[in-house]
């Protein structure tokens, strides 16, 4: 990670050869390119962002989604693109160090430029229905020693990957399975298909707001336990590893090459504070804005290669 180290040297020193570029985005629409669909959370963070941009007087971005390898083909498409000062990245850290890991990718994640943190960090949790009977973590490694379970998610390189994999080492005879998106995972849950799946905290609550059927929430991941389910134990607590913990966010990139002046004028624009309805649109996400530096985004990456490293 000595690269991403050295992002602050490296940006200072391309923009005293390239400012010029740092200069032109002002005039130009600038491209936001994020994995996934429009319609996943990085694409709504990235239309947030691109919200953001807008009402600070610049032209109106375009939204560019590249779904498809767990959100990591963003990345190659972003790095052969157009000129610099045109575009910007919007991604998950943990999706990005996840891939860089099992794919040997990690020197194409290096030479992306860190602008901004735009998330504070949210979990995951294992979730379960009536069908399967179980009430707790125990009754988890049990049935899993009986009889095998399966547990939906959206697979290892996901941002669902640490705790999919968690789960299946403390408990013998879990079988993950892949489930694209936090509706499948329910759908499946709750019509006994599996008997437990991994799903973010922030769609359980909104599951809960619309009433209706809903599931068990077994345990957390994240460091602590979360507001929305305060007496829920977290998975360190549960198997008493306190290395099993971890949360995701979204952060914005530059392209290698990137001027200073263009990467500080974004930054400056996403510092906040964000105006009240741009955050009131993204609903139960809007709890989880709040800005940072490009050094946060850093340690971020730093803190992801951790995690990614601990289970790939």
């Amino acid at each position: 990670m000595a690269v991403i180290q050295r992002r602050a040297l490296v940006v200072g020193l391309t923009a005293l050869g390239a400012a010029p570029f740092g200069r032109a985005w002002a005039n130009a629409p600038l491209e936001v390119l994020h994995g996934y669909t429009a319609g996943s959370v990085t694409g709504q963070i990235a239309r947030f962002v691109g919200a953001v941009l807008a009402s600070k007087g610049r032209p109106a971005p375009t939204l560019r989604a590249i779904p498809g390898d767990h959100g990591f083909a963003p990345v190659p498409a972003f790095l052969a693109g157009p000129a610099r000062g045109s575009r910007i990245l919007v991604a998950d850290t943990l999706t990005l160090m996840m891939n860089g890991v099992a794919q040997g990718k990690l020197a194409e994640v290096e030479r992306l430029v860190p602008v901004a943190k735009v998330t504070n960090g949210y979990s995951t949790a294992l979730i379960t229905g009536a069908k399967s009977g179980l009430k707790s973590w125990a009754d988890v490694v049990s049935a899993a020693r009986a009889r095998g379970l399966k547990l939906a998610g959206s697979g290892r390189l996901s941002a669902y990957g640490p705790a999919l994999a968690w789960v299946a080492a403390a408990a013998p005879g879990v079988t993950d399975v892949d489930a694209p998106g936090n509706d499948r995972i329910f759908e499946a849950v709750l019509s006994g298909t599996t008997a437990i799946g991994v799903v973010t905290t922030d769609s359980i609550a909104a599951m809960m707001a619309r009433g209706g059927e809903t599931p068990t929430v077994l345990a957390t991941f994240g460091a602590a336990r979360s507001a929305a389910f305060p007496t829920v134990p977290t998975f360190a607590e549960l198997t008493g590893d306190r290395q099993r913990d971890y949360t995701f966010s979204y952060s914005v990139f530059a392209p290698p090459g990137s001027a200073g002046s263009f990467v500080e004028s974004i930054a400056r624009d996403l510092a906040g504070p964000f105006p009240n309805d741009l955050v009131s649109s993204l609903g139960q996400l809007g709890a989880r804005v709040a800005a940072g530096d490009a050094q946060l985004v850093r340690e971020t990456m730093q803190r992801d290669l951790r995690v990614a490293r601990s289970f790939l």
